[in-house]
């Protein structure tokens, strides 16, 4: 027993020598989240960018770049809220969004509005606990209530967009970017992060 001891022992003083492998910080890889630096003047988001709260907008941290994409959003607690897509000069401090040439929305009355436009009414509105899916081809964005096509969709998105959601009233909304709860349409995927964020 004494000589396992002492072989312990040894091994200690030996990697006390400084021979012991350091320990290598493990690069913690970007995540897709709602953007700090692009949100409403009286925004809150929480949840690691995932929860929005407050009043007005925010974007994704990532552009939509590939061909298909999909994210889905949560409506965690009722109020004014709407989903959809923006470009980087979207008004993220005027609710609803949809007023102006950079955001394409569906809003919580059931109007999908852009460039102060209501393109389209959907009847079944969202109620909390629902789970609104927003899909992305470049030609046409399409919103989904509880996994169901609402067949309304928005066909003049034009230029680089994010996905875009805005809160007022007393909404709060759950961004899901991953391990969604409906599967996406087919060909559809996950946001896929840019390059660039990725290198850094």
């Amino acid at each position: 027993m004494a000589s396992i001891f002492c072989c312990f022992r040894g091994c200690a003083s030996f990697l006390d020598l400084g021979f012991a492998t350091p320990a290598v910080p493990i690069k913690k890889q970007p995540t897709i989240a709602l953007d700090q630096q692009q949100i409403g003047q009286e925004v809150v988001l929480v949840k690691d960018g995932s929860r929005i709260c407050g009043t007005g907008g925010a974007l994704g941290n990532t552009a939509i770049m590939q061909d298909k994409a999909y994210f889905e959003v949560r409506l965690q607690q009722s109020g004014i809220w709407g989903i959809g897509l923006g470009s980087e000069k979207a008004d993220l401090n005027t609710v609803p969004m949809g007023n102006d040439t950079d955001s394409w929305v569906m809003c919580s009355d059931g109007y999908l509005r852009h460039n102060k436009e209501e393109t389209h009414h959907i009847t079944q509105l969202p109620q909390e606990g629902d789970t609104i899916g927003v899909s992305y081809n470049h030609i046409e964005l399409n919103f989904y209530l509880n996994g169901q096509k609402l067949d309304c969709p928005f066909t003049n998105v034009r230029g680089q967009v994010y996905p875009a959601v805005y809160v007022d009233d007393g909404a709060v909304l759950d961004v899901v970017f991953d391990n969604f709860v409906h599967d996406p349409p087919p060909g559809f995927d996950k946001i896929m992060l840019e390059q660039s964020l990725l290198e850094t």
